[in-house]
């Protein structure tokens, strides 16, 4: 049976006919959705004109037996 991991970051983005972006130098991700929404309304107040969003990032792992050949 799979395993998942879900993981939240931020995108940003100045304007909305701008592509979405990660933020660059922060943190890749956080492992629970109150500590990702805490970032984004630090995100929101240090750059009120630009639009944010929280994103969310499910990895699947599948452990298996595999062919020897």
């Amino acid at each position: 049976m799979p395993d998942h991991h879900t993981t939240y970051f931020i995108q940003s983005r100045p304007a909305p006919s701008q592509p979405w972006r990660k933020v660059p130098g922060v943190h890749v991700g956080w492992d629970t959705k109150a500590k990702a929404l805490e970032k984004l309304a630090y995100r929101r107040e240090m750059q009120p004109t630009w639009e944010h969003r929280l994103m969310e990032r499910i990895t699947t792992i599948t452990e298996q037996p595999t062919d020897e050949n």
